[in-house]
């Protein structure tokens, strides 16, 4: 229930709810508490916190522990934007 990245190789909520996003996946009810976990983590100016750093050899930090994600935010606003059915289509998509 803590969101991180990279995820390396932890499965979060995140991480499979942008799964579910990325097939577009049709929506179903199941998923709604975890829709709503995401929904509860977003902060007041609009972004998801860097919540989980794993440990391991890296080059280098990409977002500070605990601050503002820029790669969750991405995460979490695809998949909103897939459960609230805003997102927008693609001209070469079947209609």
């Amino acid at each position: 229930m803590r969101f991180s990245f990279p995820p390396r190789w932890h499965y979060d909520v995140l991480r499979a709810l942008d799964y579910f996003q990325a097939v577009n996946a049709p929506r179903d009810r199941r998923l709604g508490e975890a829709i709503g976990l995401v929904r509860k983590k977003r902060r007041p100016d609009g972004r998801w916190p860097l919540d989980q750093v794993y440990p391991g050899k890296t080059y280098f930090d990409l977002e500070p522990h605990e601050e503002p994600s820029r790669w969750n935010t991405l995460r979490a606003l695809r998949v909103l934007q897939w459960w609230d059915g805003t997102r927008a289509r693609s001209n070469s998509a079947a209609p």
